[in-house]
């Protein structure tokens, strides 16, 4: 249990602690929640961690091919917001989020005919984000799976220039390390636009400014990680912490789009009210 050994030997003794507990989680579900879809959630969570191990045990068996090793790597981030959107819907904070916009009236909110529009506004923008950062994981794993974590030495310079030459692009993985490059930025415009509508709703609920903070944060830290990556020739504390940070992103904006999804259902059903 030293060096790689203790790594891959963890990894594989957390994954099946992991397991076990998803899978506790669904027979909890089954036995204590009356909501059928959380159930399912609960199933979906367990069906996908099972395939996750499958996909490590042929990492394993193949030899660490790029893309069974890629795919690992995704399906992992599915897990992972598929529990904690069980976490979610299961707290406090969801029933709070799910009943305060019934108890809106006219003359406790003038504007309540103008929350649905709001509402579906930010559901485009944050549920845009989200996929925009799911994309933004994927292309880092297949550019960390081919070795192209370095394919662009310096940051923010590209081969000490503002873009890579011709000759530069046709270097292996440098096309991949400069589309991952590109990405951030997308992310970054995405997440700045989805963080201003969500903002918008905090006076539904305070949930949508605390996800607008903490998506704000985790976006600039990760930006800040990914280029300390490079300038540290791939640290390896440092390249995880950037994979821990693109997985907060992630679910993080999961969670957004989930609980928007509900304030704009109930907004919807409340103007419906409103209007009769």
């Amino acid at each position: 249990m030293v060096g790689g050994i203790l790594y891959e030997h963890g990894h594989r003794l957390v994954a099946a602690a992991v397991s076990a507990l998803v899978g506790l989680e669904m027979a909890m579900l089954f036995f204590l929640e009356r909501r059928k879809g959380v159930r399912l959630l609960g199933v979906a969570a367990f069906v996908a961690i099972l395939s996750q191990a499958v996909l490590g045990g042929l990492t394993v068996l193949l030899l660490l091919p790029p893309a069974v090793s890629s795919a690992h790597a995704a399906l992992a981030e599915i897990v992972f917001a598929l529990t904690a959107v069980v976490a979610l819907m299961c707290s406090k904070t969801w029933t709070e989020l799910t009943a305060r916009p019934l108890s809106l009236s006219l003359e406790e909110n003038p504007n309540i005919s103008s929350k649905p529009v709001e509402a579906m506004r930010a559901f485009r923008r944050v549920i845009l984000a989200t996929a925009a950062i799911y994309v933004q994981i994927v292309l880092g794993a297949v550019m960390r799976h081919t070795g192209a974590g370095l394919a662009i030495p310096d940051f923010p310079a590209a081969f000490g220039g503002l873009w890579p030459s011709a000759d530069e692009l046709q270097r292996r993985g440098v096309g991949l390390h400069l589309a991952h490059r590109v990405g951030a930025v997308v992310v970054l415009a995405l997440v700045l636009a989805a963080v201003r509508a969500l903002a918008r709703l905090s006076a539904v609920n305070p949930v949508f400014a605390g996800f607008a903070a903490a998506w704000t944060g985790l976006v600039a830290i990760q930006i800040l990680l990914g280029a300390l990556s490079i300038w540290s020739k791939k640290a390896p504390s440092l390249t995880a912490a950037h994979l821990a940070g693109g997985a907060l992103c992630w679910v993080t904006g999961v969670l957004a789009t989930v609980s928007v999804g509900a304030c704009r259902n109930l907004s919807n059903a409340v103007s419906s009210r409103t209007r009769a």
